[in-house]
């Protein structure tokens, strides 16, 4: 039998429902709507990499490094200076205010890339959404090479919804999937985190159907007071808890309310 080697997720007793965590190398999806605690569950997941002495690349798409690295530092799980630094936890700057790799000569890019998706009438162009996704995974990849990176989130793929394609969603999806796959291919235990609405069912991007588990994370209203939810609606090769679980953000993260010995 094909043994599976687990990746834990730094978050307490999540990965005692999951056999043990992520299957290693597998591509995962944190999808919720905003606030739910998505970056959060994507720092425990790079954290618990570092003090494992796995590399961990974080990819902003959204919000820049400086921003998430302020807002770590509330939490107890995460030491700045022992993780960024020593570049424990490599973080690239893809937000719109990080784009220097929009120079055309920084990256040698031609139409003939096998990374590059048109749209249907839409022309090759510098400056499209295709070019840009290949020059993020471009250099992933050799960061992933020279930093012996072991654990990847991206936040988010939500950043995509900020290039106009019309109605295009086809087109959407499979730049999305697209992008998923070479990340996929690339052999590391990958969290990808989505946004989305609220009590939603799933996005528009398809990467559902790409993604190795997905977690969904919520927040509800109940007499009057919010709470988070989350919920394992998928996990390939796992046997996993099907029960809704509530949790609290703390000063020490992620933290459930109930803990089931019965699982």
């Amino acid at each position: 039998m094909f043994e599976k080697v687990r990746v834990t997720s730094g978050i307490p007793y999540l990965d005692e429902l999951t056999q043990g965590g992520f299957i290693k190398g597998s591509t995962n999806l944190v999808i919720g709507p905003a606030g739910a605690g998505k970056t959060i569950f994507g720092l425990h997941f790079l954290s618990e990499g570092a003090l494992k002495n796995e590399n961990g690349l974080l990819i902003a798409m959204q919000e820049p490094p400086w921003a998430i690295r302020r807002d770590a530092s509330n939490f107890s799980f995460f030491d700045h200076n022992h993780y960024v630094e020593p570049e424990k936890i490599v973080m690239l700057d893809f937000t719109p205010s990080g784009w220097e790799l929009w120079d055309p000569d920084s990256l040698n890019i031609g139409e003939d890339s096998p990374f590059i998706i048109e749209a249907e009438g839409v022309p090759y162009d510098e400056t499209s959404l295709p070019t840009f996704l290949h020059r993020v995974f471009y250099h992933i990849s050799q960061v992933v090479e020279e930093k012996k990176i072991e654990r990847i989130v991206i936040d988010p793929l939500a950043a995509f919804r900020f290039y106009d394609y019309g109605n295009d969603e086809g087109f959407l999806r499979k730049i999305t999937t697209g992008f998923l796959a070479n990340i996929a291919s690339l052999n590391v235990t990958t969290i990808a985190i989505s946004e989305l609405p609220s009590n939603t069912g799933a996005s528009i991007f398809g990467e559902e159907y790409i993604a190795d588990s997905i977690i969904h994370l919520d927040m509800l209203s109940v007499r009057g007071e919010m709470m988070r939810i989350l919920r394992i609606t998928k996990m390939r090769g796992t046997k996993h808890t099907t029960k809704t679980l509530t949790f609290q953000i703390t000063n020490d993260g992620i933290i459930f309310l109930e803990i089931d010995k019965d699982k």
